[in-house]
């Protein structure tokens, strides 16, 4: 019997030095990934603030009533490397009456809004609220001015007061 159990024991020594030599087999099999990067700036750069303010000069409500209210012109200049690409998106932070008219904090008035290339010569883009825009970026200025204004949305005149509204962009520089 003593020497069945010493058989019995030294089987089971050598399943354990087996074990453990696999054990230390796996870890001599792990791999090493040694991973590397580097930042580099974006291709273009914003000429204006990342958050402002726009005040819009005083409209008559007769002006619109007659629809004739007067643009406020806002400066969307980027400087890029040549050939870059600005994708932007407009979104209206209040809600919007249709594609190009963003709601304001006063009942039945509207900010009518444009978007126009400067870059060459003056040319008044689709805006569509919502919408990517792409800009390619031929040297390495790209002008565009955002221009909004009152309007008067349905039949009835809105109340004479103050309002504001929020309008975000988004853009992407490839």
């Amino acid at each position: 019997m003593f020497r069945q159990a010493k058989g019995s024991l030294i089987a089971a020594l050598l399943a354990s030095v087996t074990l453990c030599g696999s054990t230390v087999y796996a870890a001599e099999d792990a791999s090493q990934l040694d991973i590397t990067g580097t930042l580099i700036k974006p291709p273009c750069t914003a000429s204006f603030p990342a958050s402002q303010s726009v005040d819009i000069p005083k409209a008559s409500l007769s002006a619109l009533s007659a629809d004739s209210s007067d643009w406020t012109d806002v400066d969307l200049n980027f400087k890029c490397l040549k050939g870059s690409q600005v994708l932007l998106r407009f979104t209206a932070g209040n809600g919007s009456f249709d594609s190009n008219t963003l709601r304001t904090t006063l009942d039945r008035l509207g900010l009518k809004t444009r978007l126009s290339d400067m870059t060459s010569a003056a040319k008044v883009v689709d805006l569509k609220l919502g919408e990517q825009h792409a800009f390619a970026v031929e040297d390495t200025l790209l002008m565009l001015k955002l221009s909004v204004r009152p309007v008067r949305i349905g039949s009835q005149m809105p109340a004479a007061g103050s309002y504001t509204s929020t309008l975000l962009m988004e853009m992407i520089y490839l």
